[in-house]
């Protein structure tokens, strides 16, 4: 009786600890099978590469004031409240060293902006437009040096200037409407250079604002048209080709909600109109 009482014991004990073992092991072999695992708690750990991801060129006082935008939208939407950072008193009052604020600043409108975006167009975010190289110069185009060299670039980013105020004023696109084409401010001999740059920039304006943004609305090919305004400026006061050192890139007068898509636009317009004052200017 007793050696039946104790197999029974054993069996019992045996048993119970086969049962542990199943429980321990049934969700490794789930995940193994691909079979998909309990849904992750919100956070902004959790998506490698998703729309909650900052962009890389932040710095680490940026990031942190990214997710406490993004955290920041989504608060103000539960709670119904107009969109604005202004509205957070961890925007108004960053908990970071005074000297880093506008670092904070800057990457909380970021978050906040792609939270509002996000969390109210829950749309996978679009992938940025690939910049193709510019073409080449005319062929029947003869690249000089030294200073017509210089006189022609200068014609060219001019020309790209005045192909953008010329749409900007809805008048028909020819180099001619241009005082600047017609009465170069260069030295006499080097006027020719000039406008042989002016026109082929101007060319080159008219074809990137028509024919740039992938999405053809106004609102769209106005950030564009930012973008590539942006990038001249930058390159006349010898900048670094940033978009963000440009305030109408970093804080739009737009919606909160379209924010976003401006920067999309902006930066699309910047890099387009970037790699043609670049590559013009590296062909002489």
């Amino acid at each position: 009786m007793k050696l039946h009482r104790f197999a029974l014991t054993v069996f019992a004990f045996v048993l119970g600890l086969f049962a542990l073992v199943l429980v321990l092991i049934a969700p490794i072999a789930a995940r193994a099978h691909g079979k998909p695992a309990a849904p992750a708690l919100y956070g902004y750990g959790q998506n490698q590469g998703g729309w909650d991801t900052p962009p890389q060129e932040l710095s680490d006082v940026q990031r942190q004031g990214f997710h406490d935008g993004i955290e920041g939208a989504r608060r103000d939407l539960q709670n119904h409240r107009r969109p604005d950072p202004n509205n957070r008193d961890e925007y108004r009052h960053p908990g970071v060293p005074r000297p880093m604020w506008d670092a904070y600043r800057d990457g909380f409108r970021r978050g906040y902006s792609r939270g509002i975006q996000y969390l109210t167009n829950p749309q996978p975010m679009q992938q940025p437009v690939p910049v193709q190289p510019p073409p080449p110069p005319r062929g029947d185009m003869d690249m000089p040096n030294g200073p017509a060299a210089d006189v022609m670039h200068r014609g060219f980013q001019e020309g790209m200037e005045g192909a953008l105020r010329d749409l900007e004023n809805n008048r028909r696109p020819d180099p001619n409407n241009r005082d600047e084409f017609r009465h170069p401010n260069a030295p006499y001999g080097l006027q020719d250079a000039y406008r042989d740059g002016f026109r082929h920039g101007y060319d080159r304006g008219i074809d990137l604002l028509t024919n740039g943004p992938e999405r053809g609305d106004d609102f769209m090919r106005r950030a564009f048209s930012d973008g590539v305004e942006g990038a001249l400026k930058d390159l006349g006061n010898n900048r670094q080709p940033d978009p963000n050192n440009r305030d109408e890139f970093r804080s739009p007068n737009v919606p909160y909600d379209r924010v976003q898509m401006y920067q999309d636009g902006f930066r699309h317009g910047y890099e387009r109109a970037w790699q043609e004052l670049i590559g013009y200017r590296d062909h002489r």
